[in-house]
């Protein structure tokens, strides 16, 4: 099994670009503000020290920082989601993944409304419970650099006023 395991990780690096075309950019040009979702995270996470709460507040600062107007209401959202698996000697393998969703309606029936994904970026990883925390934090970072980066590709900053 853990042969298995080491070529996935080794791969990894080549599933990083995934969902970060120009296509899929050009989805976040005009959004004028984006709101921070965090999906329900593994049971065990908390415990670890990694909490919906944490990943926010760290991914809303980030996205402030860089420019990016965050607000609880906008319809637009920045959605991160976490899967994982955990062996018995408590090393997770992991892979976070930061998406923007936006409301759509079909062509065929506009009266149905959905909120697909159109730009996302995912990072796949190992770690034993001790550094969980930190590695989550620093690819929540990555994770949300990259979304500053697509962003900007696409919208031009706010004039100083």
């Amino acid at each position: 099994m853990t042969r298995r395991l080491i070529p996935l990780t080794l791969l990894a690096p080549l599933l990083l670009c995934a969902g970060d075309t120009a296509l899929e950019r050009a989805t976040l040009k005009g959004a004028k503000s984006v709101a921070v979702v965090i999906d329900a995270l593994p049971n065990d996470f908390p415990k670890e020290g990694v909490t919906a709460d944490a990943l926010r507040v760290r991914i809303t600062n980030r996205l402030r920082d860089a420019g990016i107007p965050v607000d609880d209401a906008a319809k637009e959202f920045a959605g991160l989601r976490i899967a994982s698996v955990r062996d018995t000697h408590g090393l997770y393998a992991l892979t976070m993944t930061l998406a923007f969703y936006q409301p759509a309606t079909l062509v065929r029936d506009p009266s149905i409304r959905v909120a697909p994904q159109t730009w996302d970026a995912d990072a796949t990883l190992m770690a034993g419970s001790k550094v969980l925390q930190r590695a989550a934090m620093e690819n929540a970072d990555d994770l949300a650099d990259r979304f500053i980066a697509a962003w900007r590709s696409v919208n031009a900053p706010e004039p100083q006023k």
